[in-house]
């Protein structure tokens, strides 16, 4: 292919392999001249992978104990953190050290780069210090006047140069609202309203009370916004019904889960016990520093949603690069493209670090793929992981214009994903979705948890680079990527014939008689596991009373507890590249979207591979419901609303690449997309079992109430709404 102006490509000059970008005034077939810069001075002591600290104390699978001094300073962050949220005073006069560890490579005199309390700075080796000896660093206390070049390059910011590229926005607009107080509301008491787009959690003040107004400001954009369609303020006291719905705090401007009730108001009902049908569950990830600096470690646990929160805005060093304004605009954006449009502009025009201002080049052997990828991402540190990434293919002639890259994660993340390496299980409920191997240390016993954690960043970074993986994963696992609400229903996509045994004991009337205790027997790799779900739970019967408990434990022990260790790592690696305020736009379906890619969905092959029951086993896809609805699918649904009803329907959005022939049910054997249809009488609205790849749908008079009732399900099942 001739190569045209403006256009980069590769040449060897001397031992290197450099990019050359053709100019102007050349074409193809014509000499040019370039001058090479001396080659750098490398140092035989490069850094090796960087080892993974667990935050628990218990070792294995590549983690190794927190050492003491580390645990010190971890710590003394906490108790500083403490201190800062429970006091709006000036910060303590005691000063805050920190530990780090000499990177090999250096000695005394020379300086390397460290990254503490969110700030990077450069450290001198001291005259009697050699490379992997620990330092105790004070930093200095950074002006608010004139900030310090301290501040320049941390993992949440750019550099300065970056900077002229996409500038942080400058301070918000702030809109003052006077509401209200509503009817019912106590003082000390939250209230939720709409204001300007987004749903707003208000504290009544403790002098007032129900029909006194009261006032709050919230950023509404900033002086730079170009968006001159960006709309005004409002106010108003929509709301959804019976669901989870996402706030804004005023109080410190989190967002926060809150649980409207039938009505459209918060519901302020204490639940002393677990209710199936009401009470979630969102993971909190505290982040605390590691043995390496390059590697930091965390507690991952699962709280009431109603109790988690996510920061509405990024930050690098104390400086804002993306406020809650732009999330909140971004929040409103009508359709799944405009989302993912506007976060990969946050991440290439905001976060990611330009090639002149550092970049990496993985050099790996086909034959040694996933060894050389695991050695070379795993010795990085996160800057490096924002930063712009070139590969290449020892041993073979190619330019990496994207397609090498495209290449590398597509080979990496399905070598992870193969169920033959032990790390991940095709689903049982769906046969398309991976869940993690809770045996997995069985497989890998010396390095499971570093594959989790290189899989993690990697898929952050395909994400953050707009690349796409190879893997579906469960639904649970992209709500806790999300930090999103997991309830007792998303027991049934991980285990739906456990599910419904649980489920079951809702309706007898003495559970007693059933003889269980709190265990659960597991099978690993062949062989019956005994878990007690609470200490002593062998000894301990399940009754009428304690039922709920045992219901919350099964949760929470199914959808985390039992592979807490691999899902910390993956989420740690996959939050070293992503901030988790930008993913606060998305749902969990459009999250698999954007990294799995649009399935191309062949309509007729669809239709060809259907099957139907109930009230249209007899005419099929001849009854004029059916009509309707395949009419929908394919001269109205577009690509993003079809892979949708894919999602609702079957559980993913992934199709097997062999076509809806091959689409497997929960037992893994062939189950086709079923239409079945039912009586108005037996639900209003469109139901599916993904157990079965089955749609129950309603025989509707009309073409437009089965279009308007068919997108109401598929809107309400990414929120946890309740459309009955």
């Amino acid at each position: 292919m001739e190569v045209r102006p403006g256009q980069e490509f590769q040449v060897i000059a001397g031992s290197r392999t450099v990019r050359v970008q053709c100019p102007m005034e050349s074409r193809g077939g014509q000499y040019i001249q370039i001058t090479v810069p001396p080659d750098p001075v490398v140092r035989p002591n490069l850094l090796g992978m960087a080892v993974l600290t667990s935050a628990t104390g218990i070792e294995g699978g590549g983690a190794v104990r927190m050492r003491a001094e580390v645990v010190a300073a971890n710590e003394q962050q906490s108790q500083s953190r403490n201190q800062q949220s429970s006091s709006s005073s000036a910060p303590s006069s005691q000063p805050t050290t920190y530990m780090v560890t000499v990177p090999e490579g250096i000695s005394s005199g020379m300086q390397f780069a460290v990254e503490v309390a969110g700030e990077r700075m450069m450290v001198t080796c001291p005259a009697n210090v050699q490379a992997g000896m620990n330092l105790r660093i004070l930093p200095p206390t950074p002006s608010s006047s004139a900030p310090t070049r301290l501040n320049g390059t941390s993992l949440d910011r750019p550099p300065e140069q970056h900077l002229s590229r996409s500038a942080p926005p400058c301070p918000p607009m702030m809109q003052m609202f006077e509401v209200v107080v509503p009817p019912g509301v106590r003082p000390n008491q939250p209230f939720s309203l709409m204001a300007n787009g987004q749903r707003v959690l208000v504290t009544c003040p403790a002098d007032v009370k129900p029909s006194q107004k009261i006032r709050f400001q919230l950023p509404i954009g900033n002086p730079n916004d170009k968006n001159k369609d960006a709309p005004a303020a409002q106010l108003s006291y929509e709301s959804v019904k019976d669901g989870w719905a996402r706030t804004i705090r005023v109080t410190d401007m989190k967002f926060q889960w809150v649980r409207m009730n039938e009505n459209g108001a918060i519901d302020l009902a204490t639940q002393s016990h677990f209710d199936a049908k009401h009470s979630a569950f969102t993971r909190t990830l505290k982040y605390m520093e590691g043995n390496d600096p390059r590697m930091r470690t965390g507690v991952l646990e699962l709280v009431s949603a109603n109790e988690s929160s996510v920061d509405s805005s990024v930050e690098r060093g104390g400086r804002e690069v993306v406020s809650y304004a732009e999330i909140a605009a971004a929040h409103k954006r009508g359709t799944y493209e405009e989302k993912a449009a506007w976060f990969q502009h946050i991440c290439n025009e905001r976060l990611k670090i330009e090639w002149n201002d550092g970049h990496m080049r993985l050099n790996v052997r086909r034959e040694h793929l996933l060894h050389d990828s695991i050695e070379a991402v795993m010795s990085l540190s996160r800057d490096d992981l924002r930063k712009i990434w070139r590969f290449e293919f020892l041993g073979e002639v190619g330019i990496d214009a994207g397609g090498l890259a495209r290449e590398w994660y597509q080979l990496v993340t399905e070598a992870i994903f193969d169920a033959d390496m032990g790390l991940w299980l095709s689903n049982s409920t769906n046969q398309m979705a991976m869940r993690i191997n809770p045996s997995s240390e069985m497989a890998c016993p010396e390095d499971h948890l570093i594959y989790f954690r290189f899989l993690g960043r990697v898929m952050g970074k395909a994400l953050f680079d707009g690349h796409l993986v190879a893997g579906h994963m469960v639904r649970h696992l992209y709500k806790h990527i999300l930090g999103w609400p997991i309830t007792f229903e998303d027991l049934e996509l991980a285990d739906e014939e456990y599910y419904n045994s649980l489920k079951s004991l809702l309706d007898i009337k003495n559970v007693e008689d059933m003889c269980l205790d709190f265990t659960f027997t597991e099978d690993a790799l062949g062989t019956n596991k005994v878990v007690e779900l609470l200490e002593k739970g062998a000894d301990t019967n399940v009754t009428n009373e304690n039922l709920p408990e045992f219901l919350e434990l099964n949760l929470k022990y199914h959808l985390m507890e039992r592979v807490k260790p691999q899902l910390t790592e993956l989420l740690l690696g996959f939050f070293d590249v992503i901030p988790e305020a930008l993913l606060t736009i998305f749902d969990f379906q459009e999250l698999e979207l954007l990294m799995c890619g649009m399935p191309v969905i062949d309509i007729d092959d669809w239709m060809k591979h259907t099957v139907y029951q109930g009230y249209f086993e007899q005419h099929g896809e001849k009854s004029k419901t059916c009509k309707w609805f395949w009419q929908i699918v394919r001269d109205e649904f577009d690509q993003e609303t079809r892979a949708r009803l894919l999602q609702f329907v079957t559980g993913t959005s992934g199709v097997p690449s062999r076509g809806f022939s091959v689409l497997q049910g929960n037992d893994g054997n062939i189950r086709q997309f079923c239409i079945n249809g039912v009586t108005k009488e037996y639900s209003l609205y469109p139901k599916a079992h993904t157990c079965f790849n089955r749609i129950d749908l309603p025989v509707y008079s009309s073409k437009d109430e089965l279009r308007e009732k068919l997108k109401v399900a598929i809107a309400t099942s990414a929120t946890g709404f309740d459309i009955e």
